[in-house]
């Protein structure tokens, strides 16, 4: 008897383990799918509400109040669909991700090389510009909203599309592979409110791009002249040539996630202007 009670105590301790391990993973992958995107505030903001009405309906004994969180709590799953669309999109999108077009490595360098001498080519002469590079999720649904263009990739080709009062010039081009896909292109602008008021739609668009899909966008400003970089709904701004080359070759070559490339690209404008004003200081 003691025997079955023990095998029993066993094998209901083992299933709860599971599933608090199960529970745990599920969990932490929401968490850190979500972590530096819209949905974050918004998750903690309604799991914040949600504690405070249960603590104070089981506090006070308010059945009313308790009721009505009971009641909500069965709608949360409906609310998230709705609330989450992009992220709940995406999520989707990279379960059936495919693989890099180019798997010579040797070409994808060059690939990565012309796309950086582009950039600066045009940063130079303060000829906006937008370029987004597929990665694993696919853009056809973006490619479609443009002019196809199906062509091979060159230094010449992409800044002549970009080159001002050209009939392809409004918009964004999708590079996948070694080919410029489609140009003209609509992209969805971002709707984070933690990006810097004065950019313009551009740096939106190609924020926006990236929270839809997993591509790296190229961003030029016509005003300024100066380069940014987007991936994963982050965006880095006054991004130099070398700084430029590595991003590309982290995220394509390397295949690598770099989710903290904003804050590393922080971290050495500080660095360098720290080095920069010592410099002076030495001089005067």
């Amino acid at each position: 008897m003691d025997f079955l009670f023990d095998r029993t105590l066993w094998i209901v301790s083992l299933k709860m383990g599971f599933e608090i391990a199960l529970l745990s993973i599920v969990i932490y992958t929401v968490l850190l799918f979500i972590k530096g995107t819209r949905a974050a505030p918004i998750l903690a903001g309604a799991a914040f509400i949600f504690l405070i009405s249960w603590l104070i309906s089981a506090v006070l004994d308010l059945a009313v109040l308790g009721w009505i969180t009971a009641q909500i709590s069965t709608l949360v799953a409906f609310l998230a669909i709705i609330i989450f669309q992009p992220e709940i999109r995406r999520a989707f999108a990279e379960l059936g991700k495919g693989r890099l077009k180019s798997s010579n490595q040797a070409r994808t360098k060059e690939i990565i090389q012309m796309i950086n001498e582009s950039a600066h080519y045009l940063a130079e002469r303060k000829i906006g510009a937008l370029i987004a590079i597929e990665r694993n999720i696919g853009m056809r649904f973006l490619m479609e909203s443009g002019v196809q263009v199906e062509a091979d990739l060159t230094k010449e080709l992409l800044c002549t599309i970009f080159y001002p009062n050209t009939p392809l010039h409004d918009g964004g081009v999708v590079i996948s592979g070694d080919k410029i896909k489609a140009s003209a292109c609509f992209f969805p602008l971002s709707q984070d409110d933690g990006i810097i008021k004065s950019l313009g739609s551009r740096h939106r668009a190609g924020v926006g791009v990236t929270e839809e899909t997993d591509c790296v966008c190229i961003i030029v400003s016509e005003e300024t002249g100066g380069i940014s970089i987007a991936y994963r709904g982050r965006l880095a701004r006054g991004v130099d040539e070398q700084r430029l080359l590595r991003h590309l070759n982290n995220f394509l070559l390397n295949s690598s996630d770099n989710k903290n490339f904003s804050v590393s690209d922080n971290v050495e404008r500080f660095k360098k202007a720290v080095t920069q004003a010592e410099e002076n200081e030495n001089e005067v």
